[in-house]
């Protein structure tokens, strides 16, 4: 095992699967179905909202110098981080010319244009651009989910979720019981843009696997490298062990860091692909009160790279773990007793068809 950075703890772990495990569990994948992955700001309502009112306080958070225009490094680095949309310079110039935004033609927006926008029709060739040119969304890959099988189902993933508990030392209730196996291929200009995979602590919102409750991310997680890439696709966390994070610099993101496509190495840490391969990481710091899941830890944004050449595939895992220690642990008891009745019922199940 190696550790990759302090803060947030992340670990890479050589071999954790076979060359034939990592095989296995891409057929898997396949016979289940890959899906166009999406983000939760996908869509057409999203992208208009996020344009925002041709007002001068939302121009103004599109002029970053302040200069009284937005020029096109401003408006790509505007879309970017609003719309989850990376065009060209000549997409965009396209885009100025088929809306007439940029009346005078000098490749930049004044006020008074940004006043005369044309949103939905801004909305609506942004997208058709999204459907024809999907590289230039933050998120361009295909995935599966894959069930957590019992061991009479799927050895290979049976045999995944003992190393996992092995690895974390956490019960194996709870590891059985998280989230499906998501498998996700990359190919060529495939990547993921950095963003947190977990949420800040809501105190009127239980965490996801409390049975019955309403949906809000709280877990660390794995993800385990399935093949080999020639070149490119590695997973990268821009700000890990940061000493100079700014939470206000961050989220102007001036230097476009959290744009993986194009700046993979100027990441802090950069974890090459490699067959079998896993990376563990904690989205949450320890409450010191508790001893248990503490608050989001921000460090932890990281992505997957643009694949270069070749194809990537990698698996996610998120292990459901909450911020009430005594409800976790009931929780577990609960989950052991509902494994071991089903266990009883297939069991007696099997004993009648071998009497038959």
């Amino acid at each position: 095992m190696v550790t990759a950075a302090i803060h947030p703890p992340i670990f890479e772990i050589p071999n954790f699967l076979s060359e034939e495990e990592c095989d296995h569990i891409i057929t898997l994948a396949k016979k289940e179905g890959l899906e166009t992955s999406h983000t939760l700001k996908d869509g057409i309502k999203e992208d208009t909202r996020a344009l925002g009112k041709n007002i001068k306080e939302h121009f103004d958070v599109w002029d970053q110098d302040r200069d009284g225009y937005i020029d096109m490094d401003e408006m790509i680095h505007g879309m970017e981080n609003n719309l989850d949309f990376t065009p060209d310079k000549t997409t965009l110039l396209k885009m100025y010319s088929t809306l007439e935004l940029d009346k005078d033609n000098d490749e930049k927006m004044s006020f008074e244009e940004f006043q005369q926008r044309d949103i939905p029709k801004m909305a609506k060739f942004i997208r058709k651009v999204k459907e024809a040119q999907p590289h230039t969304k933050s998120r361009h890959s295909r995935q599966a989910w894959i069930q957590n099988f019992s061991g009479k189902s799927d050895s290979v993933m049976a045999s995944l979720q003992h190393r996992v508990q092995r690895l974390t030392n956490l019960p194996l209730e709870l590891i059985s019981s998280s989230e499906y196996l998501q498998v996700v291929s990359y190919g060529p200009m495939g990547h993921y843009n950095c963003h947190l995979d977990s949420d800040f602590i809501r105190p009127n919102q239980p965490c996801c696997h409390y049975l019955g409750s309403e949906l809000s991310n709280c877990m660390p997680q794995y993800c385990i490298f399935l093949d080999n890439v020639e070149d490119g696709g590695e997973t990268a966390f821009p700000i890990a062990d940061n000493s100079t994070f700014d939470k206000e610099e961050w989220i102007r993101d001036v230097n476009n860091v959290c744009n993986l496509a194009k700046n993979c190495h100027k990441a802090n840490v950069v974890v090459k692909p490699e067959k079998g391969k896993a990376v563990l990481w904690y989205n949450h710091v320890v409450d010191n009160s508790t001893g248990w899941m503490g608050q989001l830890d921000q460090y932890t944004f990281h992505g997957g790279c643009d694949v270069r050449q070749g194809t990537k595939w990698i698996a996610n895992s998120w292990i459901s773990v909450g911020e009430d220690r005594k409800k976790d642990i009931l929780n577990w008891i609960e989950l052991s007793q509902y494994d071991e009745e089903d266990n009883n019922v297939t069991s007696s199940s099997d004993s009648n068809k071998d009497e038959l």
